[in-house]
Order: structure tokens, then C-alpha cells, then sequence
């Protein structure tokens, strides 16, 4: 994938296939990727004032003659080729891997040439990213947003410069947003917690036990979503009660190190809801450490959930180390969205909330008809 973006220069993150003189040109300006990374990228300095203007004007008539990703095998956009813009937050994520590969699919399978940015979880950087996209002439910007109100106006200015925003996987607070492809959050967080609802009945004979709740990013949609259909069933049963809440930031590590303090203080805890996988693994990761482990199915197992069924939590489903995830399919929302920009094209009305239905996968369920004719994403993904 090739992603351009807009710090004071433009800078590159070649890394397609057949891409390497321009890789070549920019090693020695780019900084790793990494999710959240509040600071733009940043090159080291060069040697003469002369050879910065002559890099950065070769770096910037490459950036917008060959190197954003274009689904085309390898064709040039013609004049008339429908140019589409993604605005992505994480690489990092295995979710965005799986939702690339169909937005990927789907822009080739339409003949559309696909440009991709990523702003490494920072707004302003998205922002740029958006007007970059518009720029570079993208009819249909696709935004998968990190924070769903800070890029409220770059959406405005896209939509008056005669772009059409989409929405993707997450709701933008914007009138200017055409269709939005997505699951309901509100669902995924009532779907996790009747998952816990059961288990405690099971346990206990009733619904009652202690609970921990790990959150999405704050500003996220999908995470406040999540938490509101997680409270909307755990508020109907006064003995369950939730011990600890804390942002997992859709992040496994934020959510060891979160988790591991919760369980200095609350031991005797019975399920861990999860705002997704990532945050999954890492409560997983802390209750090991805490040397509170047990299988799924033993009696002194702590439940816990997970969304959007990435291949690690798949894995851990299949070995019992994972009670559930309300799974989603990026391949599948991917191509649909690519889809229904084809419809757009051809004159069709399509407008307001595309949803796309999850799936609740469990050890019990994970190689039954329903859920192999649903789709496990994470195997099409490596």
C-alpha cells in the first residue's frame, strides 16, 4: 500500500509492490507506523538546501503520478476512471488489514482507482489527510475515522469541494456523510453482554457476579456505541455488578496494563467485556500474568468477550482461551461499500446507515454451518 500524506511536505510510505525507487528515495525521511502516534512524520535532515527542493519535487510528481494504490492491474487512471479516496486511523489494527483487502477487491472489481492515507490514530493528521485525498481528485472519500467530531469539518470542506464522504466501519457526527457501512455497535454491545448475562446464570444459577468493562477509544463512536449496548443489558440485573471500568483504547497493550491494575484490586472477578479482540488479548494476557488463568469450561474460568474476530482471537477461541467475539467481516464491508459507490455511479439512491450483521462466534459454535457460511475473515487474511 502506498499512503500520502500532508506535514509541511509531503512525504511517502511506499510499500507496494514495484514501488521501490520511490522507497528508495524516501528511507532515509520515514518513521516506523504506529497506532496512536500523536506526532507527524518527520525525516532526517538533508545536506543543501538544494537537494531538499530537488528530493521533495521529485517525492511530490511521484506521489501524484504512480504511487497511490490503484486497483486497475497496474493500468493508468484514465481521465474518465472513478478515483476513490480511504482515510484510514491504524495499519496496526488486524481489523483494517482485512478491511483494506476489501476495499482493495472491491475498487478492482469496479475499475476504480484507490488512493490510501493513514493518520496513526491523529486527528489533524486525518484532517490533512481528507483534503489530500480531495486534491488528488477523489470523487468518493471513504473515512474510517479515529475521532467521529474532529474531522467533522474536514468532511464539510470535502463534500463543498464536490467530494462525496462515506462513512465506513464507525458513524461521523456529519449531514455532509452520504452512506455510512457498518455494523450496529449498539447491537455488538448488547450481543457481548447477554454473552456474559448467560455465563453468570450458568455459574451461579442466576444472573449475578462481579464484571469488568474495558472500553473504546474515547471520541470513537463504535466504542461509545459498544458501552451503551453493554449497559444497556447489565443495567437490568442489579446483582451483576461492574467492579472496574477503564479505556482499553482498542488496544492490546493499553489493555494489559489497564487489566493488570483492575486485578490487583479485584481478584474474584467472573467476565472481562471488551470494547474488541485487540482489548481481548490483552485481558487475557493479564489475567495469565495475574496467574488467574483457567480454560474455558473450567470452573474457575473468567469470561471473556471480544469483537470483530480477528485470526489471534479466532485462535484463542479454537484453543478455549476465548468465550466469544461478536464477529464482523472487513473483506465483506470492504467490497460493499465499493459496491454501493458503483450504484451511486449508476444513478441509484443510496443514502443513511448500510448495516452489516454480526456474528456471534464461540468455542461451541466455531465449526458449525452457520458460522463457516457467515465467513471467518481472518483465514482470508495473512
Amino acid at each position: 500500500m502506498c499512503a500520502i500524506y500532508a506535514h509541511g511536505f509531503t512525504a511517502l510510505d511506499a510499500n507496494l509492490k514495484g514501488s521501490k525507487m520511490i522507497h528508495k528515495l524516501m528511507r532515509n525521511s520515514r518513521t516506523p507506523e504506529a497506532q496512536g502516534s500523536a506526532a507527524a512524520p518527520t525525516g532526517r535532515r538533508w545536506a543543501g538546501r538544494g537537494a531538499v527542493a530537488a528530493i521533495a519535487t521529485t517525492a511530490l510528481a511521484l506521489a501524484l503520478a504512480g504511487c497511490s494504490t490503484s486497483s486497475g492491474a497496474g493500468n493508468a487512471a484514465g481521465s474518465d476512471q472513478i478515483i476513490v479516496g480511504y482515510s484510514g486511523y491504524t495499519l496496526t489494527n488486524p481489523y483494517f488489514a482485512g478491511l483494506i483487502k476489501g476495499l482493495e477487491d472491491g475498487a478492482a472489481a469496479h475499475g476504480f482507482k484507490l488512493i490510501q492515507t493513514n493518520s496513526n490514530g491523529d486527528n489533524n493528521t486525518q484532517v490533512s489527510d481528507i483534503q489530500n485525498l480531495v486534491s488528488q481528485g477523489a470523487k468518493y472519500v471513504i473515512i474510517s475515522p479515529a475521532d467521529a467530531s474532529a474531522i467533522v469539518p474536514a468532511v464539510a470542506s470535502a463534500a463543498k469541494s464536490g467530494a462525496v464522504p462515506i462513512g465506513i466501519s464507525d458513524t461521523i457526527n456529519s449531514p455532509d456523510v452520504k452512506f455510512t457501512v457498518a455494523m450496529d455497535h449498539v447491537a455488538i454491545g448488547e450481543q457481548s453482554a447477554q454473552g456474559i448475562v448467560d455465563h453468570l446464570t450458568a455459574k451461579y444459577g442466576s444472573p449475578k457476579g462481579k464484571v469488568v468493562e474495558m472500553q473504546g477509544i474515547a471520541g470513537s463512536s463504535a466504542g461509545a456505541d459498544r458501552t451503551k449496548g453493554f449497559k444497556n443489558v447489565i443495567s437490568k440485573y442489579p446483582e451483576i455488578e461492574v467492579v472496574a471500568t477503564a479505556d482499553g483504547g482498542f488496544d492490546t497493550d493499553k489493555t494489559f496494563t489497564a487489566m493488570s491494575s483492575i486485578l490487583q484490586a479485584h481478584r474474584d472477578i467472573d467476565a472481562v467485556m471488551n470494547a474488541n479482540d485487540s482489548e481481548a488479548q490483552g485481558t487475557t494476557k493479564a489475567i495469565e500474568a495475574a496467574g488467574l488463568f483457567a480454560p474455558v469450561g473450567d470452573p474457575k474460568h473468567i469470561f471473556v468477550t471480544g469483537n470483530d474476530a480477528p485470526a489471534p482471537a479466532i485462535a484463542d477461541i479454537r484453543a478455549k482461551r476465548q468465550d466469544m467475539t461478536v464477529s464482523s467481516n472487513p473483506i465483506a464491508i470492504g467490497k460493499l461499500a465499493m459496491d454501493k459507490i458503483a450504484d451511486l455511479k449508476a444513478g441509484k439512491d443510496v443514502s443513511g446507515f448500510v448495516e452489516w450483521k454480526g456474528m456471534v462466534i464461540t468455542p461451541a459454535n466455531i465449526e458449525s454451518e452457520a458460522v463457516k457460511s457467515y465467513g471467518i475473515w481472518a483465514d482470508e487474511v495473512r
